[in-house]
């Protein structure tokens, strides 16, 4: 499904950015400036349901567009009473569009279309409107058509992403991941190495926010200061599922915390309170740290829950939810870090996998990066339901890997080969051509588990032979 409008007055705008809501409607904030007073504004209410309204100010407002898709436009419903509809189907898949107000006056359109469908917003060659993505005027981002709505690709090229990504910071290359504990900043300057481009370091968000709205930002503060001093650049990682019997959730959330089959706990994300505090939490984290240079960005965990079906459905679960949720907090912390980078882990979705595609098209225009954990060239869970989203989405959103500890000792499950275990050299090489990344995150594991394997310390040669990435 295409949807083209005809804009009455376009204005150049940077950046390409793309925000879908589910049921629970998104904040939004104007990338710069103050809330503008008028404008063309795109809304998504739902996952199928999409509102646009021509909002005047002081002076009138003319639009007029069409807008095309690849599956069916229903529900179409105008609010103009007594007069011509300032929307109509053209075809079964194109949406007709002409508004006209009067100062102070508003004119909009619903529409629904399926959650899957590919939505594009285009120009027709009018000139001077003001565009927009949120719910109202004041929350708003602004946009430049063409806008990629609801697909990365439903504009039918891969410039948007691209160019909704180039406004943000992007220092592709490997980084060194360390966990959360004392003397962390002491493993962080061993890893200041050849080749090395920054720190990746994870962060409890029970450590974070101590009591409810109350944030301890202290640590990372103190970790980007090192980070600057040190010329290198650095990724904050929020930490909400545990594979120990501690919980990582704040503990006002403990009743949303279970435990889950490898021994930890794992938050409800799905929760609508969850993810209006972890949104609050990115909020509050965004406002201290996006202008500070050496901050990269912001990751989350692995997409996996590690909860049985029994449990998940017991909870309410639906993949559906989580879908949303996940889009949710994603486009959220766009927002929240407007000149930064989003790093959305991604590796399994329970219930309906393609839901992972769903997302990404999502949010790719956006400029999040995707990847996840397990460099793990011939794992058949990854190689059948995670790997293929890389070759689907290369070239439509920056994308990365993660070195776990374990794939410093993953046997070659096939034959033909001088090693056990996979080296270093053929992790990088499979992350290069095979998942197509720009960053690898490499685990600073610092000996072997057994004479035969590998640590952080293999590594740092491969990568300062290799600096590289795509």
């Amino acid at each position: 499904m295409v949807v083209l409008l005809t804009l009455g007055r376009l204005m150049k705008l940077s950046g390409l950015l793309f925000l879908v809501l589910s049921s629970l409607l998104l904040p939004f904030a104007v990338a710069q400036g103050q809330p503008p007073e008028r404008g063309l504004l795109i809304t998504r209410i739902n996952s199928e349901q999409w509102q646009i309204r021509l909002i005047a100010g002081a002076a009138s407002e003319q639009f007029s567009g069409v807008v095309e898709s690849d599956l069916p436009i229903t529900n179409v419903q105008n609010n103009r009473l007594g007069s011509s509809p300032s929307a109509k189907l053209l075809t079964a898949t194109s949406l007709g569009a002409i508004f006209s107000v009067r100062p102070g006056g508003v004119d909009s359109v619903k529409f629904s279309a399926s959650a899957d469908a590919k939505l594009c917003l285009r120009d027709a060659g009018s000139s001077g409107v003001h565009m927009y993505l949120g719910t109202s005027l004041a929350d708003a981002v602004p946009v430049t058509a063409p806008v990629a709505l609801s697909s990365a690709d439903a504009c039918g090229d891969a410039i948007a992403p691209v160019l909704a990504a180039s406004a943000r910071k992007y220092h592709p290359g490997h980084y060194t991941i360390i966990t959360n504990g004392v003397g962390a900043q002491g493993f962080m300057s061993s890893a200041l190495q050849p080749g090395m481009t920054g720190i990746v370091r994870r962060y409890t968000w029970r450590s974070l926010e101590p009591t409810q709205g109350v944030y301890d930002f202290s640590v990372i503060k103190s970790d980007l200061a090192w980070a600057a001093a040190n010329g290198t650049h650095f990724v904050v990682v929020i930490t909400y599922k545990s594979t120990v019997p501690e919980k990582d959730g704040p503990a006002y959330l403990d009743p949303y915390e279970i435990r889950n089959k490898s021994g930890g706990y794992t938050l409800e994300l799905w929760s609508p309170v969850v993810v209006a505090r972890y949104n609050a939490l990115v909020k509050a984290l965004g406002a201290q740290v996006d202008n500070i240079s050496n901050f990269e960005g912001l990751g989350n965990q692995e997409s996996a829950l590690s909860l049985d079906s029994g449990t998940l459905k017991a909870l309410g679960y639906t993949p559906e939810k989580y879908r949303d949720a996940l889009i949710n907090i994603l486009s959220t912390a766009t927002v929240s870090l407007p000149t930064s980078r989003v790093f959305w882990y991604m590796n399994f979705l329970d219930g309906n996998q393609s839901y992972i595609g769903t997302i990404a098209a999502a949010v790719a225009p956006l400029g999040v990066i995707m990847g996840g954990p397990d460099d793990w060239p011939d794992n058949k869970s990854l190689e059948t339901k995670a790997y293929p989203y890389y070759t689907q989405f290369a070239g439509k959103m920056p994308l990365f890997i993660q070195v776990e500890g374990v794939n410093y000792a993953e046997p070659h499950m096939t034959g033909g080969y001088a090693t056990k275990y996979w080296t270093m050299l053929e992790l990088y090489e499979f992350a290069l051509t095979k998942l197509h990344v720009n960053y690898m995150f490499w685990m600073h594991v610092p000996t072997p588990v057994n004479s035969a394997a590998y640590d952080w310390f293999d590594a740092v040669p491969v990568i300062a032979a290799h600096r590289t990435l795509n």
